[in-house]
């Protein structure tokens, strides 16, 4: 179709137009008007041509434009895509397209502890020292990748949901074993401590949290038990260290949580009261396993089997002659080699239950004394020691020494009955010593 808008309109009093003319000159019009009529007519059909032209332009245009848009949305999602797998080559090889430092090789040596370390601080969970110490270190430049790269692990998050994990991010099964922070010595938590602050620092801990892990291990080096000669008190900071910073991490965001830049004594009384409970046991168990090697070993002729023909000793036994009283090794008691001697004499008494017989007395649990006579005054709450209406004792008060701290004289009551003028050692209802038979 042409366009309209180029049509000329043609002269209809020419002989060529004399039919067209004829026709309505036979309706009863003259020439000269039948001309006219003739260009009034085709000026009308030239207009409607007109229209429907414009209109097929209009939609021709909105086409072309529609497959204009249709091929630049192509195109930008196709280069979208291209972004997309160049960004998630970039993120799977970290490092081929880690920005190159131009810098000279530093003289102080690089932090790279385990991958499973690096991870946990990553994600602000607890973390042991332990991968910190110059052994931590060793082991990890040592240790070799568990797992491909792209290898994952199903783990559960801190929410309780799970998530994909690196599986060289794992804690390597096969690797030596983790020491504990109270095992640790105390060069290596000074060796650990300023490491890890650095490696918070690099994966961008908030500043108040650092700071806070500052101060604490800052206290914990400068408290007057670092120099005591007594060695529990020593190995008590470590324990307090171990036992409050897991705990401050499990209670982070709830309504429980608290700071730990400043030091609970009666928490770090309590970690020490755990390990003098522990050793205590220990040299218990060894003297009993000591005395009974010495009476195995004096009496062996008797428990040797007789041969046949010869004679069987008899020997009553409420004439049997003991043997001579043996001093042990690390104890000052004699006792006889017949029977095991106790260690070191009768165990304190439990704050809870007033109870001697052997026992985790951190953890005790008891509803009742020992002789159930009595309902139990004290509970023991995160190994501290709590009346039943949620009042704070020392425990310091209740050891035969007692507690010389004037500053909390309203926590210096009896755990067993409450009373001001002892502790728990000293308790009327407490079981006395020496109703307790020496193993």
């Amino acid at each position: 179709m042409d366009d309209p808008n180029e049509a000329i309109r043609p002269n209809f009093a020419s002989e060529e137009y004399n039919d067209a003319r004829q026709q309505l000159i036979e309706d009863g019009i003259n020439a000269e008007q039948a001309a006219r009529s003739l260009a009034a007519l085709w000026t009308i059909n030239n207009n409607a041509d007109k229209e429907r032209w414009a209109l097929k332009q209009r939609q021709e245009r909105l086409a072309r434009q529609r497959e204009e848009d249709e091929e630049e949305e192509r195109l930008q999602q196709l280069k979208d895509e291209q972004e997309a797998a160049r960004l998630e080559e970039r993120k799977k090889n970290k490092n081929k397209y880690a920005p190159l430092v131009r810098g000279k090789v530093p003289s102080d040596p690089t932090i790279l502890p385990a991958q499973y370390a690096t991870r946990k601080l990553k994600a602000g969970d607890y973390c042991e020292l332990h991968y910190f110490t110059n052994k931590g270190l060793d082991e990890a430049k040592a240790s070799s990748p568990i797992a491909e790269l792209d290898a994952l692990v199903m783990l559960p998050s801190a929410d309780g949901l799970h998530s994909w994990i690196p599986a060289a991010a794992v804690k390597d099964p096969k690797a030596a074993p983790v020491v504990k922070d109270e095992k640790l010595t105390r060069e290596e938590f000074n060796e650990a401590a300023p490491r890890m602050i650095s490696m918070m620092k690099v994966h961008d801990w908030p500043e108040d949290r650092i700071l806070m892990h500052v101060q604490f291990w800052s206290v914990l080096q400068s408290h007057c038990w670092r120099h005591s000669p007594d060695t529990l008190k020593q190995k008590a900071l470590l324990l307090y260290q171990s036992q409050q910073r897991r705990c401050w991490h499990l209670t982070i965001g709830s309504s429980q949580s608290w700071s730990l830049e400043e030091i609970n004594q009666d928490l770090l009384f309590e970690a020490r009261e755990e390990l003098f409970n522990e050793k205590r046991e220990k040299e218990t168990a060894a003297a009993i396993q000591q005395a009974a090697s010495v009476f195995v070993s004096a009496n062996q002729s008797l428990l040797r089997p007789q041969a046949a023909g010869q004679p069987q000793l008899s020997i009553p036994s409420q004439k049997r002659p003991f043997a001579q009283t043996e001093e042990l090794p690390g104890s000052s008691k004699k006792v006889r080699i017949s029977r095991p001697p106790p260690a070191t004499g009768p165990l304190p008494c439990c704050a809870v239950c007033l109870g001697r017989h052997p026992h985790r007395t951190v953890e005790c649990a008891a509803t009742q004394t020992w002789d159930k006579q009595f309902e139990t005054f004290a509970e023991r709450i995160r190994k501290g020691l709590w009346t039943k209406d949620r009042k704070q004792i020392c425990t310091g008060w209740q050891r035969d020494e007692g507690c010389s701290t004037p500053r909390h004289d309203a926590r210096h009551v009896c755990s067993g009955c409450g009373a001001a003028t002892h502790g728990a050692q000293r308790c009327p209802r407490a079981q006395k010593a020496s109703a307790i038979d020496a193993v």
